[in-house]
């Protein structure tokens, strides 16, 4: 389970990720009329998951020492990948780019980014009451 101070950093990498995605979809639809072009995308969402799945299922240990190893990764390991897709084509020309399904997936991404950006306003606001509460 993650604690306090690593929720802002995992929102931060989602965040992140959902910026890449819009510039790799900007690229796709930008470049939807280009002879041979290959759509891309980016894979994050399978990577956290499987992040959660093994950070979820270990037991925290304390170290002593920084020179001890941890038993989990840490949030900041987590990188989005860009992957270009060369499985399908849809045109003649060798372009694989559907443009209805790349305007569709740039306004799904920029919903979860103001989605994400909302969130780490109210983590920052939590911390902040804290912290505010805390001098009382």
């Amino acid at each position: 389970m993650l604690n306090l101070f690593e929720i802002p950093s995992l929102l931060q990498k989602m965040m992140d990720a959902k910026w890449i995605r819009h510039e790799v979809l900007a690229n796709n639809i930008a470049n939807v009329d280009t002879p041979n072009f290959k759509r891309s995308e980016v894979a994050f969402e399978t990577l956290l998951q499987k992040y959660i799945k093994e950070s979820g299922s270990k037991l925290p240990l304390s170290t002593t020492s920084e020179k001890h190893i941890p038993n989990s990764k840490k949030t900041f390991d987590l990188k989005p990948r860009v992957v270009v897709q060369h499985d399908r084509t849809f045109r003649n020309d060798g372009n694989n780019v559907d443009i209805d399904k790349e305007m569709v997936e740039l306004i799904q991404n920029a919903i979860a980014y103001n989605i994400l950006a909302d969130q780490v306003q109210r983590q920052f606001s939590l911390l902040r009451s804290a912290i505010t509460e805390g001098r009382r």
